[in-house]
């Protein structure tokens, strides 16, 4: 009876949290290490956390039986007149599997303790609510020289929900259904789960300025091609990189922080804000657009993804070598011994570096809090430091922690890339930006976590897990597509979309139609899991290649009353990706300090318009000075390629008088409301 109201009080706790994703407002800039979980206190309340869902798994049905399914399947082939005999069949192979992420009360329980071992008041509230995400599934295989290379073999927008889970299928190769049939037969197969997510909250104020000069940075050889090509994230921040060591970028910091890795991450994010939007709305490209899209930095966003991951490979692989020749040859210096103890091959303590080079790279790799360590590498300097490039050399003293020189200062080397692609707004930004950080400002942190499919080898027996075939005896067969809502979570259903309908239409090779449909809505939506399947089977179709193909309809109704129908499109995947044809927009209304103070202003409040198929709709927000609420994001529905709201501000002063402005237009991603009228 107590587990079965534990288990309540943990489903009730989880539509609780999701109804109030909107309303988290954790500090970014505090993670706490909790057992095995990562938390964060909210901004306003610290003795309140939340805790990151960062443990993807293999999802199970209710008897504990993985929604997982391999099936391997040949094709009897006669050979052609004149050729030898055919030793063996075409096929090949589809997996699918349905991954999950799922924190266990038990955790959460061991995670409790743990923090309020450090804080006696703290209080786990629930699971963060991620902003958006990409999720891949990763396997290896041969590739044309005889060696296995490491392949993104399916990806897709991940869960934003903790036990939300998402579907992935792949289709392989009957060499690569080989590899992976035999790969199943160990505790750890050769295919794992990757996430790359993205967190929303905010950054604590910080006695920092960011300036930065559009006019030079579109001047960037990376964005000469404009909107017309597709921007790789590592490519954007290179960029911005290159741009700040030229003076392009200005990040003036007053004091000291140690956190400025973190703030030059938040004002990259300011700027990519107000130049990009994601990709088709979620920023996540299927394998098709990799393969096809092409970018400024010439080649398509697959290779050029590739590109960036042998560079990363190789740097990471230098490092290493040139640790363990440091630790070596300090090992040496120090014949063999540590200071104050007794002799253990090679370890030290201690050490002076005059390299300003080799500094840089120690410090920014073994010490990103300090300040001059994580900036240095991009050209920003902290007060008292040299600006790069002031002098050849310093002096700088590092002190060691007794280190092996196996493992010192060694590096992950990365085995794969995942593709967050990015397109430039049509409308540029003139002149020069700036931005005071000396408030608590709305920011996003991007999380990377991985975890293996797991150990099945005890369901290698099980044919409705691991199944083999033969096409030749097609009656019986049926092929299941999964249909899944991008870039949408539960709240959206109670704010913006009432439903979904998807029809499917399945022309069979005898003529025969099959036609089904399913309804998505906000009490579906998150008891399937954003996952809902339509299935067709055998009608005379022994043309297989063919019976892969199939038409569906989408039909969107949001709120108001719009009606939104995209016609019949054909599609042969195992997935359908059902993307609305209103897309959610972002807007952050912002005041300076010194205006708010000089202006003597109590409170700002903004109304905000944007219309949606001819009708208007408004959203409004107050900004408080009194409890330096300074900056408040908006966000709200526009159609796929429009950008375009207005607003309209209304302050209140110190000596009880109030000023409007009037309807103003706007389309970027930061507005500044603390430009009052003269009367």
């Amino acid at each position: 009876m107590k587990r079965s109201l534990q288990s309540l009080i943990y489903m009730v706790c989880f539509f609780t949290w999701a109804a109030t994703a909107q309303a988290q407002t954790i500090n970014l800039d505090k993670p706490v290490r909790a057992g095995e979980l990562t938390v964060f206190p909210d901004i306003s309340n610290e003795n309140q956390y939340y805790y990151v869902p960062d443990k993807p798994k293999l999802a199970r049905d209710a008897n504990g039986k993985p929604k997982f399914s391999f099936l391997r399947y040949v094709n009897n082939e006669v050979s052609a007149a004149g050729q030898p005999a055919n030793a063996e069949g075409t096929g090949g192979g589809i997996l699918h599997a349905v991954v999950s992420l799922a924190i266990s009360p038990e955790q959460i329980r061991t995670a409790q303790r743990e923090l309020q071992r450090k804080k006696s008041s703290a209080v786990i509230m629930g699971p963060v609510v991620y902003r958006s995400g990409t999720f891949s599934i990763v396997s290896s295989f041969k590739d044309p020289n005889g060696g296995l290379s490491t392949a993104v073999c399916g990806l897709g927008m991940a869960p934003a929900l903790e036990r939300q889970e998402v579907a992935v299928s792949m289709l392989l190769t009957k060499q690569g259904a080989k590899i992976l049939w035999e790969s199943f037969n160990s505790v750890a197969p050769d295919i794992s789960f990757s996430f790359e997510m993205e967190i929303g909250g905010y950054r604590e104020p910080k006695k920092a300025l960011l300036e930065a000069n559009f006019d030079q940075i579109y001047n960037h050889h990376a964005f000469g091609v404009g909107f017309a090509s597709a921007y790789l994230s590592a490519e954007i921040r290179g960029a911005f990189d290159d741009l700040t060591r030229n003076g392009a970028i200005k990040l003036t910091q007053v004091g000291e922080d140690t956190q400025m890795d973190a703030l030059i991450t938040t004002a990259y994010n300011k700027i990519a804000e107000l130049m990009f939007s994601p990709l088709n709305g979620s920023g996540t490209p299927n394998l098709g657009d990799l393969a096809a899209l092409s970018g400024s930095q010439g080649g398509n966003l697959m290779d050029r993804a590739g590109t960036l991951l042998q560079r990363s490979r190789a740097e990471a692989l230098a490092a290493n070598r040139e640790a363990d020749a440091r630790a070596a040859a300090e090992g040496r210096t120090t014949g063999g011994t540590t200071t104050g103890g007794t002799a253990t091959g090679g370890t030290t303590t201690g050490g002076t570096r005059t390299s300003t080079d080799s500094t840089r790279r120690d410090t920014t790799r073994r010490d990103s809090t300090s300040p001059t360590a994580a900036a240095i590498a991009r050209g920003v300097t902290a007060p008292g430091t040299n600006p790069p490039g002031a002098s050849g050399r310093t002096d700088s003293t590092r002190t060691n922690t007794p280190t092996n020189p196996n493992t010192a200062n060694r590096e992950t080397v990365p085995s794969f890339a995942i593709v967050a692609a990015y397109e430039m707004k049509r409308v540029r930004q003139t002149g020069t930006f700036r931005i005071d950080f000396n408030k608590s400002l709305p920011d996003k942190l991007e999380m990377r976590f991985d975890g293996n499919i797991g150990d099945l080898t005890s369901f290698k027996t099980d044919n409705t897990v691991f199944r083999e075939v033969n096409l030749e005896s097609p009656l019986f067969t049926q092929r299941e597509l999964m249909a899944f809502v991008d870039g949408m979570n539960l709240s959206d259903f109670g704010t913006y979309v009432n439903f979904v309908n998807v029809r499917l239409k399945k022309t069979h090779q005898s003529g025969e139609i099959t036609n089904q449909e399913v309804r998505i809505d906000r009490n579906n939506f998150n008891s399937a899991g954003n996952n809902f399947k339509m299935v067709y089977g055998w009608k005379g179709d022994n043309d297989r290649s063919n019976w892969m193909n199939y038409e569906y309809e989408t039909e969107w109704s949001f709120f108001g009353g719009q009606n939104v129908i995209v016609p019949l499109q054909a599609s042969k995947a195992g997935a359908i990706n059902l993307a609305p044809p209103f897309q959610k927009r972002s807007v952050e209304f912002t005041a300076d300090p010194a205006a708010v103070t000089a202006n003597n202003i109590r409170l700002i409040t903004v109304k905000l318009f944007y219309t949606l198929n001819g009708n208007e709709h408004t959203k409004v927000v107050t900004l408080n000075p009194s409890r330096n609420q300074l900056s408040e994001r908006v966000e709200f529905l526009l159609p796929a390629n429009s950008f375009d709201f207005q607003y309209q501000v209304n302050w209140k002063l110190a000596n009880s008088t109030e000023r409007n402005s009037e309807r103003l237009p706007a389309n970027g991603a930061i507005v500044f409301v603390d430009n009052l009228p003269n009367s």
